[in-house]
């Protein structure tokens, strides 16, 4: 064996081939090999490398240390493609955490409607709705932080949490009419 100095770089190739025809696989995974490459049995996962992102990572990696093992390299796309690869990854992600809250207030919204329609309006429910709206925007602020996705998509939902907390509070006034009005 000789003894070679470590490059100051790697590189990072994830592919993704359809199962079928499996040939495919196979022929990357055999040009990749022929190259050297090792598939470390890891879960693989890409961030922004940012200052709140490396924050969070030095925490993972004391958590994972303890029962596992944890790489984290510093890449950069060699092509431009690549980038814009990537960076469609991201917002297709977003785009569909954006569609996903987006669903949830509907349905939010559908609730509050039934319980009007049913008369169920009470300080209990009101408390109940207050808590699941909380988390719908706990949920919102968290995707939107995260950067990356359309703001077509954030207006949308933006939109819909107003009407969602504009529901909410038309509710709470009903439920609570003494406690709003003193």
């Amino acid at each position: 064996m000789v003894d070679e100095p470590a490059p100051e770089r790697w590189v990072i190739v994830a592919y993704d081939l359809p199962n079928e025809p499996s040939r495919l696989r196979l022929k990357a995974w055999r040009n990749f090999k022929k190259l050297g490459a090792v598939y470390p049995s890891v879960s693989l996962c890409v961030l922004p490398d940012t200052p709140q992102v490396r924050k969070k990572l030095d925490q993972a990696r004391s958590e994972i240390d303890k029962s596992g093992s944890i790489l984290v390299l510093d890449a950069a796309p060699l092509e431009r493609v690549d980038d814009e690869r990537l960076l469609k990854l991201f917002e297709e992600d977003r785009r569909k955490q954006y569609e996903e809250i987006y669903e949830e207030c509907e349905e939010f919204l559908d609730e509050i409607k039934e319980n009007l329609e049913s008369k169920k309006v009470t300080a209990e429910e009101t408390d109940e709705l207050e808590q699941a709206f909380e988390g719908l925007e706990r949920w919102y602020n968290s995707i939107r932080d995260k950067g990356f996705g359309s703001h077509k998509d954030a207006n949308r939902v933006a939109d819909i949490m107003k009407k969602c907390r504009d529901a909410l509070a038309g509710f709470s006034v009903k439920a609570r009419p003494k406690a709003i009005n003193s």
